[in-house]
C-alpha cells in the first residue's frame, strides 16, 4: 500500500487529489495512522490532524483538510489567511468540443502580459503565469481577440480560469474548462479544482460540467 492510498481508499472523493499531487512529484514529510503530509517545492498537502508547524515551515501555502488543523496553524502564526474552498472531482469521461463560434488554442509567452492584465489573483506574477504557460494554458478567442484563459495550477488543480468582461455570460467558461478538463485526461491527471465556497457562479459551473461536489470544506492556508 502506498502512503497515500489509505486514505483514497478511506474517502475517493475528498483525498484522491493527494495521490495526483504525489504523482507530480510531492514527497511525503510526515506519514502516521493520524495524518500525512507531502511538499512539492513550497506547497504542501495535508490530511489528517497533524499540525506540527515544523512540516510547514518554508511554504508559500498549503491545503488541509480538517478545521483543527486550520485553526491550530493560524493561531500560532505559521499563516495568516484562510481561504475556504470545496472540491469538485471529475469522474467521467470526455467532454466534446461543440462550439464554433470560439477559438481554443494552448497559450505562449507571447500572451503572458495579457493574463497578467487580466488574471485578478494577488499571487499573480511574471514567475507564476510563464511556469504555468509553459506547463498548460487556453485561451478562447472571439473574432481574434483574446476572451478568456484558464490552466492548471502547479500542484495540479483546474483553475487560472478568467474571462473578460465583455465576454461574460457567452459560455466561454464552460467551453475553457471543459478543454482542460479534456487536457487533464489526455495526460493522465485528476481533474479537480478548489472553488471558495462563497463562489456560487464558479459552483454551479463545476456541477454543470459534471463535477462532484465534496460536501466538508478544504482550507487554503497563505
Amino acid at each position: 500500500m502506498t502512503d497515500v492510498s489509505r486514505w483514497v481508499q478511506e474517502n475517493p472523493l475528498r483525498y484522491r487529489f493527494l495521490q495526483d499531487f504525489q504523482k507530480l512529484g510531492a514527497s511525503v514529510l510526515y506519514n502516521a495512522a493520524v495524518g500525512i503530509v507531502l511538499k512539492r517545492r513550497r506547497l504542501v498537502y495535508a490530511a489528517g490532524t497533524v499540525s506540527d508547524p515544523a512540516l510547514f515551515s518554508d511554504t508559500f501555502a498549503a491545503l488541509v483538510c480538517e478545521p483543527s488543523v486550520r485553526d491550530a496553524l493560524l493561531v500560532d502564526g505559521t499563516f495568516r489567511e484562510c481561504f475556504n474552498c470545496y472540491q469538485a472531482v471529475y469522474t467521467n469521461g470526455p467532454i466534446p468540443q461543440e462550439r464554433t463560434d470560439i477559438q481554443l488554442r494552448q497559450l505562449t509567452l507571447d500572451d503572458m502580459p495579457f493574463v497578467l492584465q487580466n488574471y485578478h489573483h494577488p499571487g499573480a506574477n511574471p514567475e507564476h503565469i510563464s511556469a504555468r504557460i509553459c506547463e498548460y494554458m487556453i485561451g478562447a478567442f472571439v473574432d481574434g481577440n483574446c476572451a478568456g484563459f484558464a490552466g492548471v495550477h502547479e500542484e495540479g488543480a483546474i483553475g487560472l480560469l478568467e474571462v473578460v468582461p465583455e465576454y461574460r455570460r457567452r459560455g466561454i467558461a464552460e467551453a475553457l474548462e471543459s478543454q482542460v478538463i479534456n487536457w487533464c485526461l489526455q495526460n493522465d491527471r485528476l481533474p479537480y479544482c478548489h472553488v471558495l465556497t462563497d463562489n456560487t457562479a464558479s459552483l454551479a459551473l463545476q456541477q454543470k460540467l459534471g463535477f462532484t461536489l465534496d460536501p466538508k470544506p478544504l482550507y487554503w492556508l497563505s
